[in-house]
């Protein structure tokens, strides 16, 4: 009975320590994934609606998304081939289902997420930040 106890309060308390994420703020805007040397990325700039988002690299290249957000803080990206051209591995990511992306923690006006490409497991998962521009 101790022990059941013990383990009730232990799952309340870590619930309540857990991070109520609220990503309405970044279904819109201006937003910045920062340069990151360690995963050899460029930094870039998003411009998004609920549905839409333009992504433009470091030599002003523009890619155009279509966004599905499958729950407040969870969303799906297919390259929009209606606005774009799309190259064999931008084909196989949309035939796959896209890339999901998942919003996993919060802090002031960036938020940190997880994505890989739907349907591969084989997919290497990429984490990132990305902030919201003033």
């Amino acid at each position: 009975m101790n022990k059941v106890l013990v383990l009730i309060f232990l799952l309340v308390g870590l619930a309540s320590c857990s991070q109520n994420l609220d990503c309405t703020g970044f279904k819109q805007g201006g937003f910045i994934i920062p340069n990151d040397t360690t995963q050899g990325t460029t930094s870039y700039r998003i411009i998004r609606n609920d549905t839409l988002q333009t992504e433009i690299d470091s030599e002003g290249v523009k890619r155009y998304s279509k966004i599905k957000w499958l729950s407040n803080c969870r969303y799906i990206l297919l390259y929009d081939e209606d606005k774009m051209p799309l190259n064999d591995f931008q084909k196989k990511v949309n035939s796959v289902g896209g890339v999901i992306v998942e919003v996993i923690k919060i802090e002031g006006n960036c938020y940190h997420y997880t994505s890989n490409i739907k349907g591969d497991p084989s997919s290497e998962q990429i984490n990132g930040v990305m902030c919201k521009e003033k």
